[in-house]
């Protein structure tokens, strides 16, 4: 059974595990052999480009599949069978891309999956704010990333998912003081969850006011720490960005 595991570790090593989740400094995954894939077990949560990875494959787990059950979903998929597009199928590929650094072949499936209307209303938040977010971090389309989640934030006003998304789009669209406001509102309805600190904090800094942009970002330092090596690249250069602007006060 050992051997079984390093040998199924050695060939995930190899082949699947994508290397700028190891750049990043995550911890070395448990991987153990199931049918189509793999499956790992992360120490520590991995961050993706702020993309919602389905909750089966993420947080302490991410499934990695092979080549073989990748062309297995694709074809499937591309077939448009009758019950296409089964959203469990849709998610776990789009899942492999976002991991694989290919994020440009997640947006069709999410797209084709909204556009037929065949999953539920949690899933298609997921599906928009992915979408949203991936038309402006990986195709810098932030005109259509915005319409996207503007939409979406129709009929949840209040999801702060949806808000934070909102807020960095603008900020990467070159527009920090419109992100504020929805920035403002999900750092309030997450009882100032310090992801969403550190987002409010950039927006401020961004936007040439260095009062709140301290004040939030020393707020949420503490848990921000020991969290910044897991962080995706999009996060990490917030906070980089930001403890060089507001270095603790015993090194100024």
């Amino acid at each position: 059974m050992t051997r079984c595991i390093i040998c199924t570790f050695a060939l995930c090593a190899a082949l699947f595990c994508p290397a700028a989740l190891f750049a990043q400094g995550v911890p070395k995954p448990k991987i153990t052999n199931i049918p189509g894939g793999f499956f790992v077990e992360w120490e520590a949560p991995v961050d993706v480009a702020s993309i919602l990875i389905d909750k089966k494959f993420s947080g302490e787990c991410e499934v990695m599949f092979d080549v073989p059950s990748v062309a297995f979903l694709a074809d499937k998929i591309d077939n448009k069978t009758p019950s296409f597009p089964d959203p469990e199928m849709v998610t776990a590929l789009a899942d492999y891309w976002i991991v694989r650094g290919k994020p440009e072949r997640a947006i069709p499936l999410y797209e084709t999956s909204l556009e037929h209307g065949n999953i539920d209303e949690g899933r298609s938040l997921i599906f928009q704010n992915n979408l949203a977010m991936l038309y402006s971090q990986a195709l810098g389309e932030h005109e259509k990333a915005l319409e996207i989640v503007k939409n979406a934030l129709e009929s949840k006003k209040d999801n702060v998912t949806l808000l934070d998304t909102k807020g960095l789009i603008l900020l990467n669209s070159g527009n920090p003081a419109e992100a504020i406001e929805p920035l403002q509102r999900a750092v309030e309805l997450s009882c100032q969850l310090s992801i969403y600190c550190m987002h409010l904090a950039y927006a401020f800094h961004q936007n040439g006011q260095p009062t709140p942009a301290r004040r939030w970002f020393d707020q949420a330092l503490d848990k921000l720490i020991p969290a910044a090596q897991n962080m995706g690249k999009e996060n990490r250069k917030m906070f980089d960005d930001l403890q060089r602007a507001f270095p603790p006060a015993s090194t100024q």
